[in-house]
């Protein structure tokens, strides 16, 4: 997905000369956390259209990362990790240890939209998300990371209406991953542990954008779901949903 996006960036950049527009974003907000825990990131964006004078289609390619910026309480008892060999330098940690949670990810989509003379635009695009959670200690820093990988395709509908120098977009979006992975690290489960996720579903999400001249504030719901995965050799990770609400305020270039 990387490569794909850098290969795109270059495409767009590389045609500038001919009469085709271009147009770049960056972005700063937030999002709002309701998983495991409960959290607040900072995230940071940025976009990048391309579209014939003229014609009736664009080319985007859009990335996003977010990270949080404080750490939530782990509820012990929703929780079971691996007992780490008991050494002399390694002790079980006791039942009564707080534990803490952190959020990190990123997310990148490439894709087409459609215009139509309605205001209705379709979207459809190639998309990928992958979200971390870290669990750590007061005696340590690292206790265990599970890493969510998902990518597939998105698709989606826009609806656009245009004032003088204003703009408001409402859409909506449902991802369909092709690809999926969960990946488990940490030092009580030993080595990194990768296995294809199971009863995953859909994910959708749905915002409203303004835009006036060159700057834009878009409000974003997302509800992302995570498949199982069975890890006999290790350890197995349950079914979950993730509930975002996202901000973000766009300067256009």
């Amino acid at each position: 997905m990387k490569v794909t996006l850098y290969l795109l960036s270059f495409l767009l950049i590389s045609l500038s000369g001919l009469s085709q527009k271009i147009r770049f974003a960056s972005s700063i907000g937030s999002s709002s956390f309701q998983w495991h825990e409960n959290q607040t990131t900072i995230d940071l964006g940025a976009q990048l259209t391309f579209q014939d004078p003229g014609k009736n289609h664009l080319l985007f390619a859009k990335l996003k990362t977010l990270g949080n910026i404080h750490e939530s309480l782990v509820d012990r008892s929703h929780f079971i990790f691996v007992e780490p060999p008991t050494t002399t330098y390694n002790h079980p940690l006791s039942a009564n240890e707080p534990l803490h949670a952190s959020y990190r990810g990123g997310q990148a989509e490439a894709g087409i939209q459609w215009f139509t003379k309605s205001g209705f635009s379709p979207i459809v695009s190639l998309y990928s998300k992958s979200i971390a959670r870290k669990i750590t200690s007061t005696q340590s820093m690292y206790i265990e990371e599970e890493k969510y990988a998902l990518h597939g395709i998105s698709m989606g509908l826009d609806y656009a209406k245009q004032w003088k120098q204003s703009t408001i977009h409402i859409h909506g979006q449902i991802f369909e991953p092709i690809y999926r992975d969960i990946t488990l690290y940490g030092r009580y489960i030993g080595v990194p542990y990768t296995s294809l996720t199971t009863n995953n579903s859909m994910s959708y999400q749905t915002g409203l954008d303004f835009r006036h001249k060159k700057y834009g504030m878009a409000l974003t719901y997302e509800i992302l779901n995570f498949g199982a995965a069975d890890n006999p050799n290790s350890k197995s990770v349950e079914a979950s949903q993730a509930n975002l609400i996202s901000s973000l305020f766009t300067f256009y270039f």
